[in-house]
Formats: C-alpha cells, structure tokens, sequence
C-alpha cells in the first residue's frame, strides 16, 4: 500500500508547474484517529501529501501512518480528492471522498464522502460511510475545527467530533475533543494536545483496551 502513496506522489508532482504540491514527514508521540488510539498508545511516523488547483478548485492528497490494530502491527494508508468553492469572501464550502485501507491480516478498509464548511479560522465537516472499518455498519462523523493565531508563531487550536451509528439508539454515539498549542518555525511545526473521549469508547474500532483515554499527544512534523 505505500507503493500506492508514492505513486499517487509521482503523479502529483509530474504536474507540480500547473497547481501547488506539499509534502510533510510527521512524528507524533500517539496517533489519535477521532479520539482513538491507532497506534495503540505508541509513537507513530506519518507522511503526507497534497495537491492543490486553486484556479480548477480542487484537490487532492493522501498520508500514511504506521498503525497497531487488533494486535497487530500494519500501515494505514488514507487517498482523498475533493472540490472547493468560495461563496462569499470568507466562506467556502467543499464536497470530497476518501478511501482509507489497512494492512495486515484483517484488512480493514472504507470509503467515505464528505461534505464542509469553512469561515476564517473555523472549518466544520460530516462524514458518512456505510462500512465503518469493514463491519458492515453505516457511520455519520461530524467535527468542528477552530485554530487562533497569538503571534506570527504560536497559535492554539481546538477539535470537536461526534461519530454515531446511524440507526441506532444514541448510547452508541461517541464524543471526541482535542485542545492543545502549537509553534510554527519555518517549515517545523510542533503541537502538544490534550485529547479524549466521552461516550461509547469503542463504536467499531479494533483497538485494545484504554485506547480512547484521556492522553497528552506531541506531534513535530516538517513540511517542504
């Protein structure tokens, strides 16, 4: 599946004249997915890339993470495309997809669609898939993201998400948060959040006990 993520890069930066390519490597001290631990309370290292056509209005990119599920050691590998519009000077909406895979014995995999809003500093999206890590169980997540910029380098930031089974009663919904401060240095970018969860811990994730809990996570990631 990495085999995937850099050919998607080839081809990205085959066209890099025509639109803008971005690559970042990460280390983070926890990979939290929605609130949840993929990395089972461990270091995870993590790239990504995108690619963007502002005059086209759209894009598209993808990451890799290496990632511990159901006990096993494996690699996620997540694509995404979508288009973007602006309706009004600081107000955009965007209409996209993803498909994220897993490697390993079990072989988790989904789609998902997605649609957002973003004002300034303050994005909003839902998701939805009908196959949540390959159990067979129709997903909606909603987030809200927000960031504040202090000085020309620090800035704090905020999440907010809810996933629920849809069609099912509402203790299987699920509450993620994440607060934290962040540091911009030239291309270096450092970020120490505080993360947890309230409600059904473990809606369809093959992690092990006590992944949800409350958790400070560090995260350094550089990007050219």
């Amino acid at each position: 599946m990495v085999r995937k993520l850099v050919a998607v890069a080839a081809v990205l930066c085959v066209s890099q004249t025509h639109a803008q390519v971005s690559t970042s490597a990460a280390f983070v001290s926890d990979y939290r997915y929605r609130g949840v631990s993929l990395s089972d309370g461990e270091p995870a290292a993590q790239l990504s890339l995108s690619y963007d056509a502002p005059t086209e209005g759209w894009y598209a990119g993808g990451m890799a993470s290496n990632v511990r599920l159901a006990r096993e050691n494996g690699v996620q590998v997540l694509g995404y495309a979508g288009i973007s519009r602006r309706f009004a000077p600081e107000f955009s909406w965007e209409l996209g997809a993803e498909y994220t895979q897993y490697s390993g014995p079990h072989h988790y995999e989904y789609p998902e669609i997605y649609a957002g809003l973003t004002y300034r500093q303050i994005s909003a999206r839902i998701y939805y898939t009908n196959d949540y890590f390959s159990v067979g169980v129709p997903v909606l997540y909603a987030e809200l993201n927000g960031s504040r910029n202090f000085t020309d380098h620090w800035y704090a930031f905020g999440h907010m998400g809810l996933l629920r089974r849809n069609g099912y009663p509402s203790n299987q919904a699920r509450m993620d948060y994440r607060a934290g401060m962040g540091v911009s240095l030239s291309h270096c970018d450092v970020q120490l959040a505080w993360t947890t969860v309230r409600g059904a811990e473990y809606v369809h994730y093959p992690v092990a006990w006590g992944a949800g809990r409350d958790a400070w996570v560090v995260s350094v990631s550089y990007a050219w």
